[in-house]
This record gives structure tokens, sequence and C-alpha cells, in this order.
């Protein structure tokens, strides 16, 4: 039976846009890394979550139980982003980010709809069309609503997740990829995509008070709190100039300090697209999603104070590899995006 799911699972990827080949990625490790526990869950374009158990840290490999399915695959870079056409292509699949309450997975797609996953019983809701093209998904203040930052028109969209109904929407830019907040929940941050900048609201009003860009910032994705507050991680993949031209800077994450709102570091990381990151407990690793655009998306451990690569793990050759299986849109390339994570977890949800 499990050989027979394996080839259907097989077939539907050729649908969504994947063709047999075959490559390579390397992990790479170094000494003194913190011992992490818990299940990553790493969105991508071809409308799964790939999981990756953080205490082994194993590559997934398994077609049918190191991935969550919830839609077909699709790409950022289809239809409109930021008011730009890119493709007449509608399909519009592919997911980017999602939100962990309990045991419920809140994903946000590529057309604006929100799915709620249970990782007990494999219930998938049907799709609410909210927004137009989701980026990340981030649980707000006190935990009541999930906050969706949409590519396509700029606003970010409150969502309560115990009605499944929009509560909110707040226009920022032009096309937004990520939201926190501060401490004592006065301002918030959004990251603004095409224009490589991160918006400052003033969470009462929900204006624009401040804008924080310099040179080096051409095209972000999503941003995150150190557990501390005192320091916001923006990542700067770059791949693209303003206009959607093709990227002449260096990836990096650009570290603000919120008791300033200045810069105060540029985290270089270059061939490495970085598109997410998230803090363990303690903060003293970050895990980074990154694109290589070459044959695979990997998940980055970095101890966050030093800035020093401690691994890298292969999120989707290592899988597609083992299938013959690589992907046809994106240029060849498999792309990953944002990661939530349930720290504590032993073990893998089983599939469904």
């Amino acid at each position: 039976m499990k050989k027979v799911l394996l080839v259907m699972a097989a077939l539907a990827l050729l649908a969504g846009g994947y063709y047999l080949s075959s490559s390579h990625t390397d992990s790479v490790q170094a000494a003194g890394r913190e011992n992490l526990s818990g299940i990553a869950f790493i969105a991508g374009h071809g409308g799964h979550l790939a999981m990756i158990n953080l205490a082994t840290l194993k590559p997934p490999t398994d077609i049918q139980n190191d991935r969550i399915v919830i839609t077909e695959a699709g790409s950022e870079m289809e239809g409109t982003v930021a008011g730009i056409h890119i493709e007449a292509v509608k399909r519009q699949g592919g997911i980017h980010g999602s939100a962990l309450i309990g045991k419920d997975l809140y994903v946000g797609l590529l057309d604006g709809s929100v799915v709620k996953y249970n990782l007990d019983t494999g219930a998938e809701s049907r799709q609410y069309k909210i927004g137009n093209k989701f980026c990340d998904a981030v649980i707000g203040p006190g935990g009541k609503h999930i906050y969706f930052e949409d590519m396509a028109d700029g606003h970010v969209y409150e969502f309560d997740y115990k009605t499944m109904k929009l509560a909110d929407k707040i226009p920022v830019g032009a096309s937004v990829c990520g939201i926190q907040w501060t401490k004592n929940r006065k301002y918030a941050y959004v990251s603004g995509m095409p224009d490589g900048t991160v918006y400052v609201l003033d969470w009462k009003t929900k204006k624009v008070v401040q804008k924080i860009h310099d040179g080096t910032m051409t095209f972000l994705h999503q941003i995150r709190m150190t557990p501390d507050g005192k320091q916001l991680w923006v990542t700067c993949a770059n791949e693209f100039d303003p206009g959607l031209k093709p990227g002449t800077h260096t990836p990096e994450i650009i570290v603000i300090d919120t008791a300033t709102n200045k810069i105060v570091d540029h985290i270089k990381m270059p061939g490495m697209f970085v598109h997410d990151v998230v803090f363990s407990p303690s903060g003293k690793t970050a895990l980074i999603t990154a694109r290589t655009y070459k044959n695979d998306s990997e998940l980055i451990l970095m101890d966050a104070a030093t800035h020093v690569i401690e691994k890298k793990v292969s999120t989707c050759y290592s899988c597609h590899g083992a299938y013959g299986i690589r992907v046809r849109m994106d240029n060849g390339s498999p792309l990953l995006c944002g990661m939530t994570v349930a720290w504590g977890m032993k073990h893998k949800p089983k599939t469904f």
C-alpha cells in the first residue's frame, strides 16, 4: 500500500510542475552546536511542508512520511507581485508560511487562501479565501489572531482563527512579507519585499511612522524578533534589484537594534538566499531557511552570537533525489519559504 502511495505522490508532483533528474547537495557541521528538540515545518512552492526533526537534523528523504501535502505546486513569481504582472499562469498553488496553534497548522497559500491542518488527525479544512498572495503567517500579540502578509497588494491580513474569518486588513506597502512586534506591543515591524524597506507601524493606529532602509536591502523576505526583543533580524535574499531586475547585491541578514531602529549589522551569506529565520527558545541558535537557486533549498543552523554557520541540512534534494524528482518551475529550483517549529515535539506527526 505504501509503495502505491509513493508512486501516486510522485505522479502528483509531476503534474504540479516536476520532472526527473538528479544532482547533489552536501551538509556541513561545526562542533559545539546547541541541542535542540522539536519539529520544523517548512513551507514551499511544491505545495507541501517539509518536516525536519531538530534533534537528529536528518534531511527529509521519505516522500510519504517526511512531508505534509497541503495543495498543488505554484510559485510566488506567478500572477502579480507588488502590482507588477509576472506571468499569465493563474494556478497559484504552493504555500509560503504557516502558524501552529495547539495541534493545528494554519497555512497561507499563494492564492491568498488559508487552510487549517490538524497534526493528529490529518483533517484539512476547506480553503478560506482571504487575500491575494500570502507570504508569512505569524501569531499576533496575545495569540488572538494570525497575521498573513500579502505580496500582491501590500496589506497585512488579520485573521480570526477561531471563526476562520477576516478580522481586519492593514495597508502597508506595495508587497509585504513578514511582521513582528516589540515586546510592549507599541510598534510593529513589516518587511516590504520589492522596495527593501522595513516599515515601523504604530500598533495602536496601524499607521506607518518610520521606514528603515539602506542601499544593500533590495529584496526582503521574512523577519524575526530575537527572544529578548532587542534585535530584529531581516532576511535580505536580494534576488532582485528595484523593479524586479536581476539582483546585484549579496544575500544577507540585516540586524536592527529595536531600541534605536538603527541597522547595527550585516550578516553576509553569499550563495544562501535567505528567506526566514526562527530562534531557538534560548536565543542561542538561529534556524534559517535559504534557497540555493540551483537544485535545493536548505535549513541553516547559525550561532546567533558569533554568526558562525554550524550546519546545513538539505530540505528538498535529499527527498527529490531519492525519487528522481526535480522541479520544473522557478528555473528548475525547489524553493522553500516560511518555517514554524513545534518546540519539544519528539517525533514527526503521522501523515495521512
